[in-house]
């Protein structure tokens, strides 16, 4: 008969291990603390976090299908599709012939990825650099200064599409999309750069600062410890701005393809960033149901094709609007503090 074996007792928690626990669990306490107190912030990051949450779910169902919409012939050729009912909540839309509801739905990871990786560039190089300008100013100063001055001369959106245009025989159509994510951030970082520049020269004189420098502080240290945590303000203010002006881009391409309705396939089609006409993108919903929802000379109105795409434009811009004006709340009282 075989000896009893105790169960081995549990080992208990160290006094590090006990110190992050507790250190873990303040955290957490001051993050919700910080959302309750901030309701811009909170109903921001609750928007933000269910586009997030379904653009994941989206990933997980559609995997590498994606970035293809299932097409249905016979919605395709209606001339009038059916619209808003319990088996198609957001309807059906035409000439692309899909589920408009499923449209948007597959189209959030696409939209979230464009949208964060161009302003995610612009703000990353505007801040880093616009910071450093002001507050080492010599020939970046300049160099910021003088872009900014020359970029206002041409509205951005208006700028991107040339540049565009340009380039786009020169790199093979899988990557158009992503020459769109660079160049749009090209063109907008110095929008950053700019009033970043101008808050990080009126940190660099205040006296914790000087304190810094006084205490040996290198300049790099100064700038990421000091200066730039304190310059954020423009950031915060320019983004809902430029997401709005990627949508307008993304919107304004494909909608050109409109100008000959009876073969959209044949018209304009080089303009576009996207790989294929029937690409799971807000824009090139919003486009086409414009074109074809509003039929001009005809009694003809499809509303749902364009209602809910420009609806899903607006929630979204809200979202990032409250989310920025709260982070722009949260970092003002910090600093007041």
């Amino acid at each position: 008969m075989s000896a009893l074996v105790e169960p081995a007792l549990a080992e208990p928690w160290s006094e590090e291990s006990l110190r992050v626990l507790r250190g873990e669990r303040a955290l957490a306490r001051r993050l919700l603390g910080a959302l309750v107190r901030n309701p811009s912030l909170f109903a921001g990051v609750v928007l933000l976090g269910t586009f997030l949450g379904l653009g994941l779910a989206a990933l997980v169902q559609y995997g590498t299908g994606v970035g293809t919409l299932a097409i249905s012939y016979t919605w395709a050729n209606s001339a009038l599709p059916p619209g808003p009912s319990a088996a198609h909540p957001f309807g059906v839309m035409n000439v692309i012939g899909v589920d408009l509801a499923s449209a948007l739905y597959e189209s959030i990871p696409w939209d979230l990825a464009i949208v964060g990786g161009i302003l995610l560039l612009a703000a990353a190089v505007g801040t880093l650099v616009g910071s450093w300008a002001g507050y080492a100013h010599g020939a970046l100063d300049w160099v910021v200064t003088s872009a900014v001055d020359l970029l206002l001369s041409v509205p951005p959106f208006f700028l991107v599409i040339i540049l565009f245009v340009g380039l786009y025989n020169f790199v093979p159509v899988q990557d158009t999309l992503l020459l769109f994510v660079l160049l749009f951030a090209a063109v907008l970082w110095p929008y950053y750069a700019r009033p970043v520049r101008a808050r990080s020269e009126s940190v660099t004189a205040e006296p914790y600062v000087e304190a810094a420098r006084s205490a040996g502080a290198s300049r790099w240290r100064t700038l990421l410890r000091h200066v730039l945590p304190n310059s954020l303000d423009p950031v915060f203010a320019q983004v809902p701005i430029d997401v709005y002006q990627v949508f307008f881009v993304l919107t304004v391409f494909p909608f050109l393809g409109c100008w000959n309705r009876t073969s959209p396939s044949h018209t304009f089609t080089w303009l576009t960033p996207l790989p294929t006409s029937n690409f799971p993108e807000w824009g090139n919903l919003l486009a086409q149901g414009v074109c074809y929802g509003l039929v001009p000379g005809s009694s003809t109105n499809l509303w749902w094709m364009y209602a809910f795409p420009a609806l899903v434009l607006i929630l979204f811009g809200v979202a990032v609007a409250l989310t920025t004006d709260g982070l722009s709340a949260q970092f003002q009282s910090r600093m007041a503090r």
